[in-house]
């Protein structure tokens, strides 16, 4: 089952498609992968090397992929990090033009504006993300400072993001699943909110960084979200998934993800209901 992957690109670590795609080839899928950057290492690290890849080379290779595959058997589309507001539209367009062939596509929209009260995307990016991929979206994946970006809401408690999520299902999508929210002293919370009501899932608070966590569990939750289409299913798995990376990330003592000696464990990863 193919999927297009839209993201960044780094050569040492794992963030952006570097953390998305390799648990969803794990998991069978076939993937179409669109770098919007490609960089040495996460620029958190204090220095790399590296450039953004054009709107309109994204663009260009969004319509090859099209022409070549004609869209056929794409049942999902993951988005992340964009370097250019352009290619949010290239994006959208090629969501548009798949969804015309596969009309069940999924695509999961990780809204990645910044963290931790820090825009760190360029001008435009956020307008883009905003106006062209969360209406078209089936889930989108913020963190807690990208909730309340997105939706003007103050996001500092469980109750917060519910309130938030449900101003953004009104933009389009179906599953607001937001990452990262204060839930006291010792616990973060998920917070998916549908339709159907909210469900919280309760995870310890790490006291440290890491980088790549909201990539690999947007691509985490678009895997396990397409075996079954049941959301809560998917975010327990994501969760315990993403617990696993971190607690072997922690004992690596490194920031970047320790994914790939994991990665089975890491994809098959699931808690009680």
């Amino acid at each position: 089952m193919p999927i297009l992957a839209v993201s960044s690109h780094v050569a040492v670590g794992h963030v952006g498609n570097a953390a998305a795609v390799p648990p969803l080839e794990r998991l069978g899928h076939t993937t179409w992968r669109v770098d919007t950057v490609a960089f040495s290492n996460h620029p958190g690290h204090g220095h790399h090397a590296g450039t953004v890849r054009p709107d309109h080379e994204v663009r260009d290779l969004l319509h090859g992929i099209g022409r070549l595959t004609g869209w056929r058997d794409c049942h999902g589309v993951y988005s992340g990090y964009l370097g250019e507001a352009g290619s949010g539209w290239a994006i959208a367009d090629a969501v548009d033009a798949a969804r015309e062939v596969e009309s069940g596509l999924v695509y999961v929209c990780d809204p990645i504006i910044g963290d931790h009260g820090r825009v760190f995307v360029r001008d435009g990016v956020e307008k883009a993300i905003r106006e062209r991929l969360v209406p078209r979206a089936t889930a989108i994946t913020p963190n807690a400072f990208e909730l309340q970006r997105l939706s003007g809401h103050r996001v500092e408690s469980v109750e917060d993001a519910h309130a938030a999520a449900v101003t953004l299902l009104e933009w389009g999508p179906d599953i607001v699943v937001a990452t990262g929210i204060p839930d006291g002293e010792d616990r973060l919370a998920i917070v998916m909110v549908t339709v159907e009501g909210m469900r919280v899932v309760r995870t310890p608070r790490r006291r440290r960084g890491f980088f790549g966590t909201g990539d690999l569990f947007a691509g985490l939750f678009l895997a396990h979200y397409l075996d079954g289409r049941d959301p809560y299913r998917a975010m327990r798995r994501c969760v315990a998934g993403l617990d696993v990376a971190t607690a072997a990330t922690e004992a690596a003592g490194t920031v970047d993800l320790a994914l790939i000696p994991n990665l089975d464990a890491i994809v098959h990863a699931d808690r009680p209901d």
